[in-house]
């Protein structure tokens, strides 16, 4: 994308810049923002909206409303970075949402998924302006550019911040049942495709005990790739997803020979699980911790994490 001063725009080169996990904590270095429950996308803005997913793909086509960011949007050739979200009726982002969305393929329905479920574009960020890469300028400067370039309408939202109070910021947060908050530091350049602690995620997260029905064998240095959790509902198990982080290779052993001990069983569930690589399943003898942000409409749980066996509790408790 080329603008009329002859800036260049590099569609498809910049990764998002990632965050760290962190605990809520205060100071006046930092600014707080909420933590948008939705896809992170960057808009590529010059006479036309080009939006690219974290993994580089182009998403345009999947979202018709949004292609008119660009009308929204001064000093192009630009690129903002945010988060395409999908609200529900309470004007909270909602994954599920947002997934089904994700998930179509053919023009007219997502034509009509856009009226009915439409997305919105939080702008948080701004890496290109005029045509120039100003990543390497303090954060501060860039929201300050940002909140002029921007003019919000039905599919475009600015992002706010807070300065300093993060705990407070975040309890609030909590209350509302937003995902979480993320703290910047107002001195920070953007590090594409980095992970830094100039970034720092707080996650309201929930944890609770499921039972381990099986297991993903692992392939290379992984020799678990995940657990297969489940939950007893009016006497019978019912499938609650997998979970695959939050243990290390030592873990991962101590697992597997806790795992085959148990007795192979035929699938627990009383229909074929989608999505799973050669299951193993075992006797739903052993609990686990895992914690997560949410479930889905379908029982399934959203970025678990593995926190650790629980010998004192029985699976059918």
């Amino acid at each position: 994308m080329t603008g009329e001063n002859g800036g260049r725009l590099p569609v498809f080169q910049i990764k998002p810049m990632l965050a760290v996990a962190a605990r809520p904590f205060d100071s006046p270095d930092f600014i707080y923002e909420v933590k948008w429950d939705g896809y992170r996308c960057l808009a590529y803005l010059d006479r036309k909206t080009i939006l690219q997913s974290r993994n580089l793909l182009d998403i345009t086509p999947l979202f018709p409303e949004l292609a008119g960011l660009h009308r929204l949007v001064g000093m192009q050739p630009a690129v903002l970075d945010g988060e395409i979200v999908v609200l529900d009726e309470k004007g909270r982002p909602s994954f599920s949402r947002l997934q089904v969305r994700g998930r179509i393929t053919d023009p007219v329905k997502i034509r009509q998924a856009a009226r009915q479920n439409p997305a919105v574009f939080v702008a948080f960020d701004l890496l290109y302006c005029r045509g120039e890469n100003i990543m390497p300028r303090p954060l501060y400067w860039r929201k300050g550019l940002l909140q002029e370039a921007v003019r919000p309408g039905d599919n475009l939202a600015l992002s706010s911040f807070i300065e300093t109070c993060g705990i407070t910021f975040f309890a609030a947060c909590t209350r509302q049942g937003l995902e979480g908050v993320v703290a910047k530091a107002k001195d920070s350049p953007y590090l594409p495709g980095r992970r830094s602690s100039h970034w720092r995620k707080f996650r309201h997260t929930r944890a609770e005990e499921f039972i381990i029905v099986g297991y993903e064998p692992g392939s290379g240095e992984r020799i678990l790739r995940a657990l297969i959790l489940g939950e007893y509902r009016q006497g019978r198990l019912v499938y609650r997803g997998k979970v695959g982080t939050g243990f290390d290779r030592e873990e991962e052993r101590r697992l597997l020979a806790e795992l085959k001990k148990l007795k192979a069983v035929p699938p627990p569930f009383g229909e074929p699980v989608p999505g799973l690589t050669r299951p193993r399943w075992v006797e739903p003898r052993l609990l686990c911790t895992v914690e997560y942000l949410e479930q889905t409409p379908d029982g399934c749980l959203r970025h678990p994490v593995y926190r650790g066996l629980r010998w004192d509790r029985e699976p059918g408790e």
